[in-house]
């Protein structure tokens, strides 16, 4: 199974985020977007996992001691990716509890004896692949303001599937805090 853990996002913001994504068409942009459902915020991908039960073991373990914190969408960006442009939206608000969390969740890994991510973690949530703009898009994007706030309390191991319509991430196990 392809596996990734996350914070879940609740419906309003990921209506938010889904919002941004019908400004970035209107503007002329296309590509392959993410739906609705999928919206999430990465704290490390696992790729290939089969020990579902040693995942929700580190779970356990990587969320001891953390508290809720509060977080909220930022400001929109884009980077250059090999086939286009990855858009996303930047994550704000309590970001030294979520480096905690997420520091927390790599060591547990590793020491669960899981390969992981090390690379920088730079909180965003992806709003499309293979993104190309028309010419000044870019610049009334940047203008684009969010009101969509959350009280993180919890992460999710996530299933991601090929489907006929495209990929479909669903939650094996949550665990709270």
């Amino acid at each position: 199974m392809r596996l990734f853990i996350a914070i879940e996002l609740p419906k309003s913001f990921k209506a938010e985020l889904y919002r941004a994504e019908g400004e970035l068409k209107a503007l002329g942009a296309s590509g392959r977007f993410v739906p609705e459902e999928n919206f999430h915020i990465t704290l490390n991908f696992l790729g290939e996992q089969s020990d579902v039960y040693g995942l929700t073991s580190v779970m356990k373990r990587a969320v001891r001691g953390i508290r809720p914190f509060t977080l909220h969408l930022a400001k929109y960006g884009a980077f250059s990716h090999a086939d286009g442009q990855v858009a996303y939206v930047n994550v704000a608000g309590d970001l030294r509890e979520l480096n905690v969390l997420r520091e927390s969740l790599v060591s547990a890994l590793l020491d669960g004896g899981f390969s992981c991510e090390r690379k920088r973690f730079t909180p965003h949530i992806t709003l499309g692949r293979t993104v190309t703009f028309p010419p000044g898009a870019e610049e009334n994007l940047k203008a684009l303001s969010f009101n969509a706030s959350l009280t993180v309390a919890g992460i999710a191991l996530y299933v991601s599937e090929r489907r006929e319509s495209g990929m479909r991430y669903s939650v094996l196990h949550r665990e709270k805090f």
